[in-house]
């Protein structure tokens, strides 16, 4: 059975109800039958809610699913950074897993610095204020590394996002065996029946 990792912005498809919405629910109907495993982040780092409100909890995020019909989805889980991931519902991980995850987000975002501090400085931002309106563009990229960061590490088959950045991946040695597809080819696979691994073979 293939498997499926959708990134945040797949949440937010469903949630607002834009264009991919379908194919998105159409995935995690896949599921609901059986013929497809579909899983996906649950992260604090780029759960800003509108308002300018954020999810501290995991049962808050949970309960945001459930709302939204999507309260049966599995979940993966990030690496524990305080601050960035629910409590309790996190992985304690080496250095080799940080180091990681730090070039997942310098491939996907190669002008900006992976590490807050130093994005916090570059900004003129209060380091110690992580939920402020600056601070939110760096969250919801280190949310994206973190995504797929727990894709790889669960060893699932196929990435699915709307975000062209994760198009570099696949372009970069270390990710050569990435598979990304958006959710309308993701779809298409699963219709035809056809094994994510047949996009591995490049020319």
């Amino acid at each position: 059975m293939p498997s499926f990792t959708l990134d945040t912005n797949c949440l937010i498809d469903v949630d607002e109800n834009r264009a991919v919405r379908g194919d998105v629910l159409t995935l995690i109907e896949a599921a609901r039958c059986g013929d497809a495993d579909i899983a996906m982040l649950a992260s604090s780092a780029c759960e800003h809610q509108p308002g300018g409100a954020h999810l501290n909890r995991f049962a808050d995020f949970q309960k945001r699913l459930i709302a939204i019909g999507l309260g049966d989805i599995a979940l993966l889980r990030p690496i524990a950074r305080h601050g960035f991931s629910f409590h309790g519902f996190a992985i304690m991980s080496d250095e080799a897993a940080v180091q990681r995850e730090r070039l997942i987000f310098k491939t996907l975002f190669p002008t900006t610095p992976e590490r807050w501090l130093d994005y916090a400085a570059t900004h003129g931002l209060d380091k110690k204020d992580l939920h402020s309106a600056g601070a939110w563009k760096w969250r919801n990229r280190l949310g994206a590394a973190q995504a797929f960061w727990s894709h790889e590490n669960a060893e699932r088959d196929v990435f699915v996002t709307t975000d062209d950045n994760f198009a570099r991946l696949p372009n970069k040695a270390e990710f050569a065996d990435a598979v990304i597809m958006t959710p309308a080819q993701a779809v298409r696979t699963l219709a035809a029946g056809q094994s994510p691994h047949l996009r591995l073979h490049r020319t």
